[in-house]
């Protein structure tokens, strides 16, 4: 109880302006969380097919590749809080003019949109952490980070329980209409930016980082689980809804109520992050959390093999449930571990390159992931090469933690 007493305290100490950073956060996260969860859905019930949906949403990927380094270098010119804020106001007019465009069928405008979007996104969640790590120190930088990863939790079950809830209680209500709703709650996000009073940090950083030059190497073995891990889930993340829709039949009002219970589970992890890191150290918290993980997965897939046992869908919510909590989990965890890996003068850096790699890996992922089911490949063995990437980027987090042991 002391131990849990002290974390909340540490969490209750970060400063205010963290506060306002995570709440502009919340709000973004409002619109991606019911995005993810809705977006799918409303296309296939526009008469998109499951891979030009997956093409469309690789625009996204693809701007945040694109845009993700220049503006870590624009940023070190540019005031951060006006580039965060021009952000948190065009992602939700973004996002409306989205659904304008499916709903009238506009697909090379929406393709466009789907872009700018991305940009959006961008303007804020690529700074934010750099910005976030700036305003706390060693005390608190654990919670801070964890907090920040939670975000997208938190608005993940905030949004699959009033999806629930809605279609429960007003069934006549579309997907569309919900996301819609979304977008104008996320709108007070500019405010909360707004309040911050980091006017000097981009100067004072940009003053830092001439004196000093990258260290490729490091950044590089840093980046290399990052890709491993990124490459392998833009095959299945993004669009584990349509597996649930197409293979099992889940609708969208129970796949909102699955992704609640497994966001609360990412959650309550999540704040745990800093007692499990200190009680067992970086090897178990990363290494054994998504080894398990990585099995949740493969046996998630496999319920396609016997889909037609009444029981298959249920089992499969079931793993997904268990699988979420324990790859999210590790997520802060593998960001400290690299930002302080390669050092304070490359985190702006290794910040912008990781928001490249993952949309970069998801862009492609989701290109293949098209091509693959234009080819009839089922649902399972693309689930299954996730599975293997993520083989792979467990044991180069192992060897990438006995180097930072090592260099303390």
């Amino acid at each position: 109880m002391e131990s849990i007493r002290k974390l909340l305290l540490s969490y209750k100490n970060l400063p205010n302006d963290a506060w306002w950073l995570l709440g502009a956060d919340i709000c973004l996260q409002l619109i991606n969380s019911a995005f993810s969860i809705l977006l799918n859905y409303v296309m296939i019930d526009h008469g998109y097919k499951d891979y030009d949906i997956t093409s469309i949403n690789g625009n996204r990927y693809l701007a945040v590749l694109l845009c993700s380094y220049p503006l870590a270098l624009l940023s070190k010119r540019i005031n951060i809080k006006m580039l965060m804020t021009i952000g948190a106001v065009s992602a939700p007019v973004l996002s409306l003019l989205m659904l304008w465009c499916i709903h009238f069928h506009v697909s090379e405008l929406l393709r466009i949109t789907t872009f700018l979007w991305g940009v959006s996104f961008s303007l804020v969640q690529i700074l934010a952490l750099p910005v976030l790590m700036n305003i706390t120190d060693e005390s608190n930088e654990t919670e801070a980070i964890s907090l920040f990863f939670a975000a997208g939790s938190l608005t993940t079950i905030l949004c699959g329980t009033m999806n629930y809830l809605i279609h429960y209680f007003n069934p006549a209500l579309s997907n569309i209409s919900l996301l819609a709703l979304y977008c104008i709650l996320a709108a007070i996000g500019p405010l909360f930016i707004l309040r911050m009073k980091f006017h000097n940090y981009h100067a004072q950083q940009a003053h830092e980082e001439e004196k000093t030059s990258a260290d490729w190497k490091k950044i590089g073995q840093a980046l290399l689980p990052t890709f491993l891990i990124a490459f392998g889930a833009g095959f299945t993340i993004p669009f584990i809804n349509l597996f649930f829709k197409i293979v099992h039949g889940v609708e969208s009002n129970t796949f909102s109520l699955v992704n609640s219970i497994a966001f609360t589970l990412v959650v309550i992890g999540g704040f745990l992050n800093p007692i499990v890191k200190r009680e067992f150290g970086y090897k178990t918290a990363i290494v054994s959390l998504q080894s398990f993980a990585i099995m949740a997965l493969f046996l998630l897939g496999a319920t396609e093999w016997f889909k037609e046992w009444q029981f298959a869908a249920l089992f499969a919510m079931v793993m997904f449930i268990i699988r979420q909590p324990l790859m999210n989990l590790a997520g802060p965890l593998t960001t400290e571990l690299s930002m302080k890996f390669v050092g304070d003068k490359n985190r702006k850096t290794i910040s912008a390159i990781t928001a490249a790699i993952w949309s970069g890996s998801w862009f492609l992922s989701a290109m293949i992931f098209s091509v693959l089911r234009e080819m009839d490949i089922s649902y399972s063995n693309i689930i299954f090469i996730t599975a293997g990437f993520y083989i792979l980027g467990v044991i180069s987090y192992y060897r990438l933690i006995v180097k930072f042991e090592k260099q303390l």
